[in-house]
């Protein structure tokens, strides 16, 4: 199949709203609820593609892993490939490798599976990172110890709080980045390089402050579903997850927008 590009937005009727409000000096919140309007078809596919459940179910496998009597040997399993030395950036290399194994498998690759990828690789990172020490080079136990607190239910709530936060952040950048770039210019929306900066960490803010709607929500499904599961959670289990908490990721978003509209 090689790989999918979600490609430019056309010229609709959406777009120019996104374009205008980008022209007009909208609020970040104002712009990230056209854009997502906007692109609403181009990820029509989201659900289905590859790379975003196998990079949610990835996630999942981490936390139910840190209940296993053997860790490494789950991981295996779902196809992370950890030493007994494992480092952080072994960690984060075995997480890209085990995604390109399944999505180059299944000949599935995208532009949205490879953001998601990202979103996974970055936001375990983002999490574990406060825990290993600051002063000296973390030992493979300290890495370990830190992947097994990912069993814990509010860990896991805030682990998917920032891989949504990420996913989300990176989709709408994905189609505002060439537009933002036209804006950018004396007497433009953005005058110099810094103000478009400044921008794009505003929307990556305003995604990091949206996403606390999948925190709770997250860390409740995980506890539910480990329970009534026995222990482990199913593919079609995570993949419904997946497609819920994305939902309450947009659904939020757009009651920022209105909120700060008012």
């Amino acid at each position: 199949m090689g790989h999918i590009k979600l490609g430019t937005l056309p010229r609709t009727r959406a777009w120019q709203e996104v374009v205008g409000l980008i022209t007009a000096g909208a609020d970040v919140s104002q712009i990230a609820n056209a854009t997502i309007r906007a692109a609403d078809k181009a990820f029509s596919f989201v659900l289905n593609d590859e790379g975003f459940t196998e990079a949610v179910w990835l996630m999942v496998q981490f936390a139910i892993a840190a209940k296993k009597d053997n860790y490494n040997e789950h991981l295996q399993s779902a196809g992370i490939n950890l030493s007994q030395d494992t480092s952080l950036p072994d960690l984060a290399a075995a997480v890209a490798e085990a995604m390109d194994r399944k999505i180059e498998f299944n000949g599935s690759r995208s532009d949205l599976g490879e953001m998601s990828q990202r979103a996974l690789v970055g936001a375990l990172v983002e999490h574990i990172s406060p825990k290993l020490p600051s002063l000296f080079a973390p030992e493979p136990s300290n890495v370990k110890a830190a992947l097994v607190s990912l069993g814990k239910k509010r860990e896991f709530g805030e682990l998917s709080r920032t891989f949504f936060a990420k996913l989300t952040n990176e989709s709408m950048n994905y189609f505002l980045s060439k537009t933002l770039a036209t804006h950018l210019g004396e007497g433009q929306r953005f005058a110099t390089m810094n103000e478009m900066g400044q921008f794009e960490k505003a929307l990556t803010t305003h995604c990091k402050e949206a996403s606390l709607i999948v925190e709770q929500f997250s860390a409740d499904w995980f506890s539910k579903h480990k329970y009534e599961e026995g222990g482990d959670i199913s593919r079609e289990s995570s993949n419904g997850f997946a497609s819920y908490a994305l939902k309450k990721m947009k659904d939020e978003l757009r009651e920022g927008a209105r909120a700060d509209a008012r």
